[in-house]
């Protein structure tokens, strides 16, 4: 029988000193390191409160100042003053109390100045004595200026306030104030006087 052959010797690798690795290792982690420092530190500059005299651009823009003044900038905000405050009796002073109007029974008459009213001639046209006084003395008393009265024979159907051109709206007026005056017309040819002239008849009441 024949002998097996020899076998070869096993060869183990030497373990690697803890010298290498250390050394192996080192310049990855100085790196990290470096960076991690450099990052901490950018944080902590960008958290500070910036200084007031940092520059130009955290520096606010000067107030502008009125023309013709000349302000020196507080170095400290003043209190504001405050309003006085005006008590009721200072008010109740100045303003005056309402005035009690009277109560009115009859709207009142708009009258013109008495030099542009014109004269009004009143005339009779009825069997009743004395009318054309009596309602002269009315139309006298609401401040109407009368010219002449007398007496109108022709027929007129009611009381009438006759005007000649441009006295339409003083004929109006007249008919406005006194209620018995029922109707305004121009005058026409035949009927006594001139100007405004008031026909009254029998149905004139007072």
């Amino acid at each position: 029988m024949s002998s097996p052959p020899p076998s070869r010797p096993t060869r183990h690798r030497a373990a690697t000193p803890l010298s290498q690795t250390v050394q192996r290792l080192l310049p990855p982690l100085v790196s990290v390191t470096a960076v991690v420092v450099v990052i901490v530190i950018l944080l902590v500059l960008n958290s500070r409160p910036s200084h007031p005299d940092a520059g130009p651009a955290v520096v606010s823009p000067p107030t502008a100042t009125p023309t013709g003044s000349l302000t020196a900038t507080p170095t400290r905000s003043s209190p504001r003053p405050t309003p006085a405050r005006s008590s009721p009796a200072a008010h109740s002073s100045t303003v005056a109390s309402p005035v009690a109007q009277p109560p009115m029974t009859q709207p009142p008459v708009t009258r013109p100045p008495a030099a542009t009213r014109p004269a009004v001639t009143v005339l009779n046209n009825s069997r009743r004595p004395g009318l054309a006084a009596r309602v002269a003395d009315e139309v006298r008393a609401r401040g109407g200026p009368i010219r002449q009265t007398g007496n109108f024979r022709g027929r007129v159907a009611v009381t009438t306030a006759y005007y000649a051109p441009g006295q339409r709206g003083a004929a109006e007026q007249l008919a406005r104030a006194f209620g018995q005056v029922q109707r305004v017309a121009p005058r026409f040819a035949g009927l006594p006087g001139s100007g405004l002239t008031l026909v009254v008849t029998r149905t004139w009441s007072g």
